[in-house]
């Protein structure tokens, strides 16, 4: 006759399972589990007020881990404002992009792009295309990018090129990333970090 024990500790002590009950006596206590920040109570005056302190609490939970946080509802578009000749001549070789499962593929003819110097000296010359990645918030301001956050200066960067609220210009270095493509992150509070990729698919030519 065997016997399978529910409430277990595995070799080395480093994991408990829990397949029974797991019962907290009077008197017990509980430490080390998530606790949400503490929000004061609300002096809300008005169903509005009322709603944006509700909302305070949630992303509060949500960023604690006791609730599934919300789901990046992220979009990818050319950027359709060009700011010199150069970028011009490389936008329009751009013959999509799209994005599906954090993959963003940008469908680009690399050998035809032009190599021109970034406005940032540090960036050096490079094969640049130029896209406009939507986060689905309001502001990007409320968004860390690879861990840092983003500023109203990044929010004017987007705009020059015709990007929205919430949009986030990303400069592609088309000749590095044909080999090697680029990966990054963004986080929000109330949304978990996601891990996004770009690649780039060479459109096949024509003999």
């Amino acid at each position: 006759m065997s016997y399978n024990t529910k409430n277990y500790t595995e070799q080395g002590g480093e994991k408990t399972v829990i397949g029974g009950t797991l019962e907290i006596k009077e008197g017990a206590s509980v430490t080390g589990l998530p606790s949400a920040i503490n929000q004061a109570a609300s002096t809300a005056s008005n169903v509005a007020e009322v709603k944006d302190d509700l909302n305070a609490l949630l992303i509060k939970i949500k960023d604690a881990g006791l609730m599934i946080p919300d789901t990046w509802n992220v979009s990818v578009a050319k950027a359709p404002t060009s700011l010199s000749e150069d970028m011009t001549a490389n936008q329009s070789k751009v013959e999509s992009i799209a994005i599906e499962d954090n993959v963003i593929t940008l469908t680009v003819p690399v050998d035809e792009l032009l190599a021109y110097a970034s406005s940032n000296p540090s960036q050096g010359t490079h094969k640049w295309v130029a896209i406009l990645i939507t986060t689905g918030l309001p502001a990007i301001t409320a968004v860390k990018y690879n861990g840092s956050q983003l500023t109203s200066a990044d929010a004017n960067e987007a705009a020059a090129v015709g990007g929205q609220a919430g949009d986030i210009v990303m400069w592609l270095k088309c000749d590095e990333i044909v080999n090697t493509p680029k990966s990054f992150t963004l986080w929000s509070s109330g949304y978990p970090e996601a891990t996004f990729t770009v690649v780039i698919n060479e459109p096949e030519t024509e003999e």
